[in-house]
């Protein structure tokens, strides 16, 4: 594995099909030799997420009885995991960290018994879509490079099994043996995946050496990879590529926030 590569979006939409080829060139070649990239000017608003990460952090800075107060539920892939619930990695121990997720967030807004508060869910739902925006401009690209109809992905992606979560990686106290990861190493199943990361760092990728190398912060880019269902849906032209979360040994907590994207039920995918 090469450097994550950084792909500009600025002028995508509206620049000349040379412009818009060129940038579809640059997202075939990471999503097929790397399975991840940096995404520049892709236009998420960056006050909304600013509002998402305080949220987040608001939520998480409660007491852990409090946010079992709206504790996972499987069947809809939804609510609150603490620390040590998860365990990504089946061969170590349980994830250092602790999430807040919430799959195809319109489908549950009626039902007030899911969520923290109204201003939780008024954050979310507006970044939920803002993120969902943004995955279908990339997956246009995805579109034009593999020589498809340009809405080829996103007639199938309209969020009915995207999910949002919110992530907190506390600072780890005591000793840690080697097994210990913030996130265990895992692919991700969909389509793809849009990650919002601060300046802490932690996330690490796997090359095809075995070694993993950091994927570090930078200002104002997305990390983006292709995982496992686009991976068949294109005979592995684009790859899922292995990676992980370190254990936060500095005095810093570390936030992120996850989207997942995948397809609508009724998607038929077959390898083209």
């Amino acid at each position: 594995m090469t450097d994550i590569p950084i792909v500009d979006f600025a002028k995508f939409e509206t620049g000349d099909d040379a412009h818009r080829r060129k940038v579809a060139a640059q997202v075939d070649w990471a999503a097929s030799e790397v399975g991840f990239m940096y995404v520049d000017n892709l236009g998420i608003d960056q006050a909304l997420l600013k509002e998402a990460f305080a949220s987040s952090a608001a939520y998480f800075d409660q007491a852990r009885p409090e946010k079992e107060r709206w504790a996972y539920i499987q069947d809809i892939n939804h609510g609150y995991q603490g620390s040590g619930d998860q365990r990504l990695d089946p061969t170590i121990a349980p994830d250092l960290k602790e999430a807040f997720t919430m799959r195809d967030i319109h489908k549950n807004e009626d039902k007030p018994e899911l969520w923290p508060s109204a201003g939780f869910l008024d954050t979310a739902s507006r970044f939920f879509d803002e993120a969902l925006r943004g995955s279908n401009i990339v997956m246009e690209a995805f579109a034009m490079a593999l020589a498809l109809p340009v809405d080829y992905f996103r007639k199938c992606h309209y969020g009915q099994n995207v999910a949002l979560r919110y992530l907190h990686y506390p600072v780890t106290e005591g000793e840690l043996t080697e097994e210990q990861l913030g996130c265990g190493a895992h692919t991700d199943f969909g389509t793809i995946t849009l990650l919002f990361q601060d300046d802490v760092g932690g996330l690490q990728i796997q090359g095809r050496d075995g070694q993993w190398r950091d994927a570090v912060y930078i200002p104002g880019t997305i990390i983006i990879n292709t995982a496992d269902l686009v991976a068949t849906w294109t005979n592995d032209r684009y790859c899922s590529t292995p990676h992980r979360v370190k254990p936060m040994t500095s005095d810093r907590d570390r936030y992120s926030i996850a989207y997942f994207v995948d397809p609508d039920t009724d998607t038929p995918v077959s390898a083209f």
